[in-house]
């Protein structure tokens, strides 16, 4: 339970202490003075989104402080032992935020991550706020409230475990090609392309090789010319070649005369020769320079095939072979893999009817829990004013067994929703498109006030649930409220005197406006001071004997309805 809050810097707060007890607490106070900003300060600490209006003017930073002490249930319990916290009966929350937009988390002095805390804190107090009708109210959760009444979970976890095979089943068939009709169409189309990949009888570089030959077939007049123009100047009548053997002839008889001139003319000869080679495969050249109509058509065709195949299977050559050799593998894979195809999907088949069978048995339990649960909230419903309110379970149409797989989740094949009507006549329609917000609190209470017994959360606030509400329904809403706080801390922030008198713990919200600030203080009463406020709720005069009169007589009424554990 919650046993206190500190509050520092947010709003009107300077420092701020509430201590809570068991069962009902209930905090009362003017409007405006304050109230809804200690139920702002408890939804931040257990991780509600911050708000930097929320910090104090002229200050840095916010924080409070929520310290919860056990029994703790079990999955809280599971949580502090995952994130290594040791509980020690005891769990100090702090959460701080600052202007800057930093924060800090801790419990029990470990720092935590804001989705750790949720989880934590999400096993040990639930807010209802006045326009929070939370999952209570939404389609999605209506499954999990059937569920909490299922007391044998034998099914829901022989469902779990079978469910769990078949996806492990579903990712092997998956990894297979999924069906053999799959597996037949992805080995035509890998045939397909197997052949055409080497039907076309590829080499690596024959691309380049083409496109440099049709190159020169679309330039072979300006080849050719240079070649001959080059031949003319190197080996023609004037030509470079001929000077070179004329300078040969004038500088070797100089040798008698001096020893460089052998050198020299010998490597004019080694010029003379190398520029002969040239010549000849200059010659070679200008001889394979022509062009073959034939052969051209036959390089053009020969690079659009080519063209086509890396379109399709690569940009490279070297990709489509790598294509070509995974098409081989796969290939080989799934032809070996046909007879696996075949024995897993035979064992999905046994799966699916099993899973068919528990979850037919879940939604036997849940229309049995269902039928219940539907009389109970009429009754609660009736309890709480609505005489002529109408409330039941639907549950949508069961999948055939050969057609459900794709309908499958986490829970069965149920798909439920809450319908209600308020009055009578009124068709009965989906909860959240039909319910007004005062039908939506006290339909909410009644829900609460069912659940009670199977909610593993210790501690619950309502913020300001009695809206709309007075006289004999003011009454009757205490007293839900003190059914619930049998099993459960109860906060309620209550305008009514009802609540109030119904209360084990009054605590009195007020302002007090100093000089040049206002601040919000928080006061538990004593007896004399909780029939004041129970006085003034109903309307009395201040100090008016005939109120305090009145007020005990209302919290006497209210006591011996505690006493007697009567219900409603």
């Amino acid at each position: 339970m919650l046993k206190n809050l500190e509050i520092q810097n947010v709003a009107l707060i300077d420092n701020l202490k509430i201590d809570f007890l068991p069962n009902l607490n209930v905090l009362s106070g003017e409007t405006g003075a304050g109230k809804s900003i200690i139920v702002d300060a408890l939804n931040f600490v257990i991780g509600g989104k911050p708000n930097k209006t929320l910090i104090k003017q002229n200050k840095d930073f916010m924080k409070v402080q929520a310290l919860f002490v056990a029994p703790f249930s079990l999955e809280a319990k599971e949580l502090l032992k995952e994130y290594d916290i040791d509980d020690d009966e005891e769990l100090l929350i702090m959460r701080k935020f600052c202007v800057d937009g930093k924060s800090d988390i801790k419990i029990n002095g470990n720092t935590l991550t804001l989705s750790m805390l949720k989880n934590i804190t999400s096993t040990l107090i639930d807010i209802h706020g006045q326009h929070e009708h939370q999952h209570l109210l939404k389609d999605k959760f209506h499954l999990e409230i059937i569920d909490t009444f299922v007391k044998d979970k034998k099914f829901h976890n022989l469902y779990q475990e079978k469910l769990l095979l078949l996806k492990n089943l579903q990712s092997q068939i998956s990894k297979l090609n999924g069906t053999t009709e799959n597996q037949e169409r992805i080995l035509d189309l890998l045939n397909y392309q197997i052949k055409e990949i080497e039907n076309a009888k590829l080499k690596l570089g024959e691309d380049e090789e083409l496109q440099q030959r049709k190159n020169i077939m679309n330039n072979h007049e300006k080849i050719f010319d240079a070649i001959n123009n080059s031949l003319d100047e190197l080996d023609g009548q004037n030509s470079t070649l001929n000077s070179l053997k004329k300078a040969q002839n004038l500088l070797s008889p100089l040798s008698k005369y001096d020893e460089n001139f052998t050198e020299l003319a010998s490597r004019i000869e080694s010029i003379k020769f190398e520029l002969m080679d040239i010549v000849e495969v200059l010659r070679q050249k200008k001889d394979d320079c022509n062009f073959d109509k034939f052969e051209f058509e036959k390089i053009d065709e020969r690079l659009d095939k080519i063209k086509s195949i890396k379109k399709k299977y690569g940009i490279t050559l070297e990709e489509v072979f790598k294509f070509l050799d995974k098409s081989k593998l796969d290939y080989d894979n799934i032809l070996n893999g046909k007879d696996k195809l075949i024995k897993l999907i035979q064992e999905k088949d046994v799966i699916l009817k099993d899973i068919y069978e528990y979850a037919s048995r879940i939604s036997s339990i849940r229309k049995q829990i269902a039928e219940k649960f539907e009389n109970d909230v009429k009754k609660e419903l009736n309890d709480l004013g609505m005489k002529n309110a109408n409330f039941r379970v639907y549950f949508g149409e069961v999948p055939p067994i050969n057609n459900f797989e794709d309908k499958l989740t986490s829970t069965g094949f149920d798909d439920i929703k809450f319908l209600f009507s308020a009055n009578a006549g009124q068709s009965l329609k989906p909860l959240s498109e039909i319910i007004s917000g005062g039908e939506a609190s006290r339909f909410m209470l009644a829900l609460k006030n069912i659940l009670a017994d199977n909610d593993n959360i210790s501690s619950m606030v309502f913020d300001e649930i009695d809206t709309g509400i007075s006289g004999d329904m003011g009454y009757k809403v205490a007293c839900k409220l003190a059914n619930i706080s049998k099993s459960h801390q109860v906060m309620s922030v209550s305008h009514l005197p009802q609540i109030c008198a119904m209360a084990d713990n009054n605590i009195k919200i007020e302002k007090q406006s100093l000089e040049n600030s206002t601040l919000v203080l928080a006061r538990t009463l004593n007896t004399n001071e909780a029939l004041q406020e129970i006085s003034r709720l109903s309307g009395g005069t201040e100090g008016s004997q005939i109120s305090i009169e009145h007020a005990k007589e209302l919290k006497n009424r209210c006591n011996l309805y505690k006493k007697n554990s009567q219900k409603l």
